[in-house]
């Protein structure tokens, strides 16, 4: 059996966990494009950073010779909250080892741990997925889990998220696009990109107006290309990208009364009852996931191993001496960021 570090049956040593904590990226995943990941040291100054750079740009005034400038603001953040973004979980490294030596040999022992500590990172990450992809839904993320009870404001208008749209068979989906993309342009917003799931996308294809005005009036009834659908949108709203996200992710959800075994309940990342409409930047991105330095990076036993670059999530274990247990915890400070408020529209669909 490989060497545990300090003898401490299933601690393994830090240096170790250097490898993992860093591919947050996952490829299959459709709002990585829109909402990327950036680490930083600091959480409120990188966001005003980015608020600043991301606004419609303001005018200063002439001035006579000799006058007092005029005094101009800072765009107001939701700083008190953005730094409370922490994300952790834990296992009973001692009660899990326990168990797996019943029926796996010792030499195996040492990989076990490190995909202990590999999965606890991605428990992590999937939280940061949920948080973008409900900032996309409904324009502000909401924490209301172990005992914590807040919501992060990103300052999107009420106008923007009190949208509906009808994807019925027979509703004016084509006007109602229009008049969406009209008020926009009001405020100096241009959407090139919406979010909705692949049942929504249907909905639109099966509409007789969308298969009208793409088809022909003598192809009513016929089901509208993707790819056409996608050229209609380009050509005639400037929508040039249609992000459709139907993963899934599990919580837990206790214990089955008939096996004893865990039960996890699935959900969404992005409802199927909402259309987002974004003005993206040069690059795709309507907004970045920030990470900062959760507690750990206060423990110089930790930050002593890291030389160059640090993870996103942090892999660390703590031998506690009553109850005799090793404890191996992954945690991550994680809150996304939205370039400019003005740059979502969210609508509710209706319509069977």
């Amino acid at each position: 059996m490989p060497r545990f570090e300090d003898n401490i049956f299933g601690q393994i040593s830090q240096h170790d966990w250097l490898n993992v904590g860093f591919n947050v990226t996952r490829q299959n995943d459709p709002i990585d494009a829109l909402l990327d990941d950036v680490r930083t040291d600091n959480l409120v100054a990188e966001w005003e950073s980015l608020a600043a750079e991301y606004q419609i740009p303001r005018m200063a005034q002439f001035h006579g010779f000799d006058t007092e400038a005029q005094t101009t603001v800072r765009f107001p953040i939701d700083s008190h909250n953005i730094e409370k973004g922490l994300i952790k979980v834990k296992i009973n490294q001692s009660e899990r080892l326990r168990a797996l030596s019943k029926n796996i040999p010792n030499s195996a022992m040492y990989d076990y741990v490190l995909d202990d500590g590999i999965n606890l990172a991605e428990q992590v990450f999937t939280r940061s997925k949920v948080a973008k992809n409900e900032l996309l839904a409904y324009g502000k993320v909401t924490i209301k889990e172990n005992n914590l009870d807040l919501t992060v404001d990103y300052g999107v208008p009420t106008n923007h998220t009190n949208l509906q749209l009808d994807l019925g068979v027979n509703a004016d989906i084509p006007g109602q696009l229009q008049t969406i993309i009209d008020n926009a342009m009001d405020e100096g917003v241009t959407f090139n990109t919406i979010v909705t799931s692949k049942k929504n996308v249907n909905k639109i294809r099966k509409n007789t107006a969308v298969q009208q005005v793409i088809n022909g009036s003598a192809m009513e009834g016929a089901l509208v290309r993707l790819d056409a659908l996608e050229a209609y949108l380009s050509t005639e709203f400037g929508i040039e990208r249609i992000v459709t996200n139907d993963l899934l992710y599990a919580v837990d959800d206790g214990i089955d009364v008939a096996t004893g075994r865990p039960k996890v309940k699935k959900h969404r990342y992005f409802p199927d009852d909402k259309v987002s409409f974004l003005s993206t930047n040069a690059n795709g991105r309507i907004g970045t996931g920030l990470w900062g330095n959760p507690p750990e990076l206060d423990d110089p036993t930790i930050t002593a191993n890291f030389s160059g670059a640090f993870p996103f999530v942090y892999v660390s274990q703590h031998w506690e001496w009553d109850p005799h247990v090793l404890w191996t915890k992954a945690s991550g400070l994680f809150m996304p960021v939205l370039f400019s408020p003005d740059s979502l529209f969210i609508a509710t669909v209706t319509g069977e």
